[in-house]
């Protein structure tokens, strides 16, 4: 592999030369410049960013941890996030953690490890003591996306839940449903709480009771959903509208009704908050938000690289992004 001592030989320059005209630390001749970067190009000669940062005391590259990378969340924030910190001239390494907050420590330590600027955390939120180990965790500036964790010294960005709930159960009851299924997620994580705590505030403005035996909880996977529409549709009273709050939920939930040979929304009605559905050739399309992926990438890439730069070492800020609601063909009126 060519190195800058190859560059300095085929120029016939000095290393200190070739340094100052690469990094830009010393004034260099025209002249010189041109023969360096000949040199460059016949050496094939590639610097090395790490190392060039690490010797300035500088970083451009940030660290995206979330917690399952084969969610089309996930792969939309990451997309989003990599534009938004390359507009700002940074890079980005990712990992994955299935979820698994000894996992997800591990990854802040690796990316500590390679000195990165910052991080952007969507956050596990579960286990003992998960914000306080979190906290230990990170010795560089940061910024929570998705689920925001009490208390806690660092910035974040996440949907505004409480209106989502309230533009889904607001639209379902002006359809005539009464009887709306909620699926929730596990207590604890943020969106899942705060959409819950939203369709119930909604619910009880609106004057109509929660049906508690249409409340499922925790309900986040796959199969979780798959079992609990079926055992939902088989009571005495069965829903007349479900309402999930991710795509896995969703997904879970078609199956577990194709399975009864029920039709969507001929038989029972179903929205979604997670808006990142297989939208081209699914029928029915689904009623669902949509996330402003973009503006959450953007504040959160803002906060972060405030911080870093030092503009901004005042208290913690949370962001709240308002998704919208997309009506599609998924629900119908009683």
């Amino acid at each position: 592999m060519p190195t800058i001592k190859d560059v300095a030989r085929i120029a016939n320059v000095s290393i200190t030369t070739v340094s100052a005209t690469l990094n830009g630390t010393a004034p260099v001749s025209e002249e010189l410049q041109k023969r360096v970067w000949a040199a460059v190009e016949e050496a094939g000669y590639h610097p090395d960013p790490v190392a060039r940062n690490l010797r300035k005391g500088v970083s451009t590259t940030i660290g995206l941890i979330v917690p399952d990378i084969a969610t089309p969340w996930a792969a939309h924030i990451a997309k989003a996030m990599q534009a938004a910190l390359s507009a700002r001239g940074y890079n980005m390494l990712f990992a994955s953690n299935e979820d698994d907050p000894e996992r997800e420590l591990r990854e802040i330590e690796l990316f500590s490890s390679h000195r990165v600027a910052g991080l952007v955390i969507a956050a596990t939120s579960h286990g003992d003591n998960y914000a306080e180990r979190l906290s230990d965790a990170i010795r560089t500036p940061a910024v929570l996306v998705d689920r925001i964790i009490p208390g806690s010294r660092f910035d974040a960005v996440a949907d505004d839940n409480h209106l989502g709930a309230q533009l889904i159960t607001r639209y379902l009851l002006k359809l005539g449903h009464r009887d709306i299924s909620f699926l929730a997620g596990r207590p604890g994580i943020s969106p899942s709480d705060e959409r819950l705590e939203g369709f119930r505030a909604t619910m009880a403005e609106a004057g109509v009771s929660v049906r508690e035996d249409l409340v499922r909880r925790p309900v986040y996977k796959y199969d979780h959903a798959f079992t609990a529409v079926q055992q939902l549709m088989t009571l005495p009273s069965p829903p007349t509208a479900i309402a999930c709050i991710n795509i896995a939920q969703l997904l879970g939930t078609m199956a577990g009704l194709k399975n009864m040979g029920l039709r969507v929304p001929e038989d029972v009605s179903v929205a979604s908050f997670d808006g990142f559905h297989p939208a081209e050739g699914w029928k029915p399309s689904i009623t669902s938000l949509t996330q402003d992926v973009a503006a959450i990438t953007a504040n959160a890439a803002e906060l972060l690289l405030a911080r870093i730069s030092g503009e901004n070492a005042g208290p913690p800020r949370i962001v709240r992004v308002p998704p919208r609601l997309q009506v599609r063909e998924s629900c119908r009126g009683l």
